[in-house]
């Protein structure tokens, strides 16, 4: 399979005494959901960051194919993740005034591979939304609009941070089906960190870390076609 993204030797120091990521080596392919699994403050969200060009690591590199992302120059970093990277973050970061629709389409970058706006929030359950503004919404129905604005761009990486933390059980299902089905459909590459076991039982291949270093690195010999609820998280 072809490499897409590589962490070579990935630490972060945030200060002298506060190392969140040891020597962290790791291969993304292409097509592939992946979950990267553990606990909260286990490192998982920085990692994310680091992988996407939001962050610079301590020590070591990050490649998106043949760019090193941790040494690309700014302008670089904006294209990549203009056209190829998309984020969804634990926290929603609408922008309060502009409608829902508006913030959605602010993913859109007017390439042909753009999803459709009605198809992608018919399919989030959102549809009837548009008009609204953020501080009219729930919090799930926030979250599901920054989900929403991340996909729409249909980007080749798709790192998601919690991204169903906000959710009950039905949209966390709804949106992890849905993600599934742009993995298998478009190809899009998911990372998908969470403390939920239930995610990692679509997953092609589970990660999982405990205090900064990778504890383990499997594929799933079974990977579910749907999101299922019978099993438990992590406390």
């Amino acid at each position: 399979m072809e490499t897409v993204l590589k962490i070579q030797g990935v630490s972060k120091n945030f200060n002298d005494f506060d190392t969140v990521l040891h020597e962290i080596n790791l291969s993304f392919f292409a097509q592939t959901f992946n979950v990267i699994l553990g606990q909260s403050g286990c490192g998982k969200s920085t990692l994310i960051n680091i992988m996407s060009g939001l962050m610079k690591p301590t020590r070591g590199n990050v490649y998106y194919k043949d760019l090193d992302i941790s040494h690309a120059e700014q302008k670089e970093i904006i294209e990549l993740r203009r056209y190829k990277f998309s984020n969804i973050f634990q926290d929603y970061l609408l922008l309060s005034e502009l409608t829902v629709r508006e913030n959605i389409e602010l993913g859109k970058t007017g390439r042909a591979h753009d999803l459709e706006y009605s198809e992608l929030t018919e399919r989030l359950g959102i549809e009837t939304l548009a008009e609204r503004f953020p501080n009219e919404l729930s919090g799930g129905q926030q979250q599901r609009v920054s989900i929403a604005r991340a996909m729409i761009k249909n980007p080749e990486i798709l790192f998601c941070d919690e991204a169903t933390g906000a959710l009950d059980e039905t949209n966390s299902k709804l949106v992890v089906d849905y993600l599934k089905e742009l993995n298998k459909t478009y190809g899009t590459i998911i990372i998908f960190s969470t403390h939920n076991l239930k995610i990692s039982t679509v997953a092609d291949r589970i990660i999982t870390m405990k205090d900064g270093l990778i504890e383990d690195d499997y594929q799933n010999p079974f990977p579910q076609p749907t999101f299922r609820n019978d099993i438990r998280r992590f406390p």
